[in-house]
C-alpha cells in the first residue's frame, strides 16, 4: 500500500478541503486544463491517494498506460497494487463509444462488478467525442444516475479548459490547472472552482510536479512548535558560510561564498514575518557556528524579538557573545546598541563593534535593513554600504541588506552585490528566486520537523535540486509490467476492463 499521510518529509499533496470531497462516496470530479499543464499527474497522484480505499481503474484515451511511467514518480507502484488496473481505448475499436446508451451501460457493468470503484478517465472527451452531440448531454446526465446507483467515484479529465458544459453543472468538484510564464519564469497554478458541500478556504493555490509528483504549496503561516530543539547547524567551508538550508546552499554553489554583498528584496505584499524570519533563521547558522552576526534592522524591529526568537534554539550565553544588534532607540538589552544618528560616529561605532569580533577570529554577517539606513542617513548611505562592501571583501566577512519594496537605492545597492535574491508572493505562498545568480521559481515553506525553524525550496519549474541539497538523485522510471495486452480491435472494452478486474481478484485469492 502507497502511504500518503501527511508528515514534514511527505506533506500533503492537494488541499484539505478537497480531500473532503475525495473521501465521499458518488461523485465526480472534473480536472480541467490546458495541454502540459499536469493534469494526468494530478489524476495519477489523486489514484495513488484513494486507491486503498476499494478497486481502481485507470484509463488512457490518448497514451498507452507504460508511457505513463514517465510522468509520476509513483506509477510503478500503483502498477504493481493487486486491486489497480491500467488501460488504453487505444487497443480498441472506437466506433464501439458512438452509441450513447452502450457507453453507458457498459460503464454501470463495470462499476457493478468493482469493490467501492474508483475510475480515473483520461481524458474523456477521448471517449465522448466519437458520441454524436445531440446524445451526449444525455450520456453526461445518466452519469451521475451510474454513480448514485453504485457509489463509484470518478475522476475526469477534460481538454476543454475554460468551456461550460453539463459536467461542469454536474460535478461535485472542479478543478483547473495552468501555467504562468513571468518574467521568463514559469510556475504552476490550481483554481478550486467548485467543491460542493465544501466550504473553499482558498481559491488558487500554486502547485509544483518537480520529482514526478504533484504537490500543492500552502500559504505562508509562521508558527512556532509546542516544543523547540537546539539548532544544529550545517557545517561551513573554508570558502562559502552556510545559511543554514541546504537547498538554497546548493543554489548558491554551496553556500554564500566567503566576502560577498547579499540582497535580499522583498517584491509585492510580503508578510513582515516573513521579511523576519526568513533572514533570522539563516542568521540562526551563523550564530550555532560561533560566527557573529551584527544587524541594523528595521526600524519598528525590537531587538527583544530577535533574542526570543533564536534563545529558543540557540545557548543565550552563545547568542550573547556572538549577536549585536544597531538600533535608534535605547533597548535594555546586552546585545542592543544605541546609534547617534550621525553617520560618521556611528561608523566609527560600527568599526569598534566589528574590530573587536575579528580580534576574537570570528568571521562576521553584517545584517542591514536598507529602508531603515536610507530614512536615517539618505543617499550618503550608498558610501557606508560601499565602504562595508569593500571591507567585507577584503576580509572575507559577509554583507546583507534586505530591501523592501518600492526604496530608491534598491537598484544601486543590486549593482554592488554579487548575489542578489528576491522574496514575493503568489496567491499567499512565499516564492524565492535569485536574480544573481538566476534561476527558475521557487515556494519557500518553512518545516519545523527537527524542532527548529528551516526553510525549504521546491521547485516550481519541474527541476529538481542538485545532489548537493540533499535530494535523492533522480532515478529513471522503473516501467513495471502493466496488465495489459494488445486486444482484438472488436473486443468490447468495459467488458474486458471489468473481466480483468475480476481476473486479478481470483489470482490474489489464490
Amino acid at each position: 500500500m502507497i502511504e500518503n499521510n501527511e508528515s514534514p518529509a511527505n506533506p500533503r499533496s492537494v488541499p484539505p478541503e478537497l480531500e473532503a470531497v475525495l473521501r465521499r462516496k458518488g461523485y465526480i470530479l472534473l480536472v480541467k486544463g490546458d495541454a502540459g499543464t499536469g493534469k494526468t499527474n494530478l489524476a495519477l497522484e489523486l489514484m495513488a491517494l484513494l486507491h486503498s480505499e476499494g478497486d481502481a481503474v485507470h484509463i488512457s484515451t490518448r497514451t498507452y498506460p507504460e508511457k505513463l511511467s514517465f510522468q509520476h514518480a509513483l506509477f510503478s507502484k500503483l502498477a504493481a497494487e493487486p486491486n489497480v488496473q491500467f488501460f488504453s481505448t487505444l487497443e480498441f475499436d472506437p466506433t464501439q463509444f458512438v452509441v450513447g446508451h452502450k457507453v453507458i451501460s457498459g460503464l454501470h457493468d463495470l462499476l457493478s462488478s468493482m469493490e467501492n470503484p474508483l475510475v480515473v478517465l483520461d481524458s474523456w472527451e477521448g471517449i465522448s467525442d466519437y458520441i454524436p452531440s445531440e446524445a451526449r448531454m444525455k450520456v453526461e446526465q445518466s452519469l451521475m444516475a451510474v454513480l448514485e446507483e453504485t457509489g463509484a467515484r470518478l475522476i475526469l479529465v477534460s481538454e476543454h479548459s475554460e468551456a461550460n458544459t453539463t459536467l461542469d453543472q454536474l460535478a461535485d468538484a472542479i478543478l483547473i490547472l495552468r501555467q504562468k510564464v513571468i518574467d521568463d519564469r514559469r510556475l504552476r497554478e490550481l483554481e478550486i472552482r467548485k467543491l460542493r458541500g465544501v466550504p473553499i478556504r482558498q481559491d488558487q493555490y500554486l502547485f509544483t510536479l518537480a520529482g514526478g509528483r504533484f504537490q500543492y504549496l500552502e500559504p505562508f503561516d509562521f508558527k512556532l512548535p509546542a516544543e523547540t530543539a537546539m539548532f544544529r547547524p550545517v557545517d561551513n567551508t573554508e570558502t562559502h558560510m552556510s545559511t543554514g538550508s541546504r537547498d538554497l546552499d546548493s543554489l548558491l554553489g554551496g553556500g554564500v561564498a566567503r566576502g560577498s554583498t547579499v540582497l535580499l528584496e522583498m517584491r509585492g505584499d510580503v508578510p513582515f514575518e516573513a521579511q523576519l524570519y526568513v533572514p533570522l533563521t539563516a542568521l540562526l547558522n551563523f550564530l550555532a557556528t560561533n560566527n557573529a552576526v551584527m544587524m541594523f534592522p528595521y526600524s519598528d524591529f525590537d531587538p527583544k524579538r530577535s533574542r526570543l526568537f533564536a534563545t529558543q534554539f540557540l545557548a543565550e550565553d552563545m547568542y550573547d557573545a556572538n549577536m549585536r544588534v544597531f538600533t535608534t532607540d535605547r533597548v535594555e538589552d546586552p546585545v542592543a546598541i544605541k546609534f547617534s544618528l550621525d553617520m560618521a560616529k556611528d561608523f566609527e561605532m560600527w568599526l569598534e563593534v566589528y574590530g573587536k569580533f575579528k580580534n576574537q577570529g570570528k568571521i562576521i554577517w553584517k545584517l542591514m535593513a536598507l529602508d531603515t539606513v536610507e530614512n536615517f542617513y539618505g543617499q550618503g548611505v550608498m558610501d557606508f554600504l560601499a565602504t562595508v562592501a569593500a571591507r567585507v571583501a577584503v576580509n572575507k566577512d559577509i554583507q546583507s541588506v534586505l530591501a523592501r519594496p518600492n526604496l530608491e537605492l534598491t537598484e544601486k545597492v543590486a549593482n554592488i552585490s554579487q548575489i542578489h535574491l528576491v522574496i514575493t508572493t503568489r496567491w499567499g505562498t512565499l516564492v524565492f528566486y535569485g536574480v544573481k545568480p538566476r534561476t527558475g521559481f521557487y515556494g519557500l515553506q518553512f518545516s519545523f520537523g527537527n524542532g527548529y525553524p528551516e526553510f525549504k525550496l521546491i521547485p516550481l519549474q519541474d527541476v529538481p535540486l542538485s545532489k548537493a541539497a540533499g535530494a535523492a538523485a533522480e532515478e529513471p522510471p522503473v516501467t513495471v509490467p502493466v496488465r495489459i495486452r494488445r486486444r482484438a480491435p472488436q473486443t468490447d472494452f468495459f467488458e474486458t476492463v471489468a473481466r480483468s478486474m475480476q481476473s486479478a481478484k481470483k489470482r490474489l485469492i489464490a
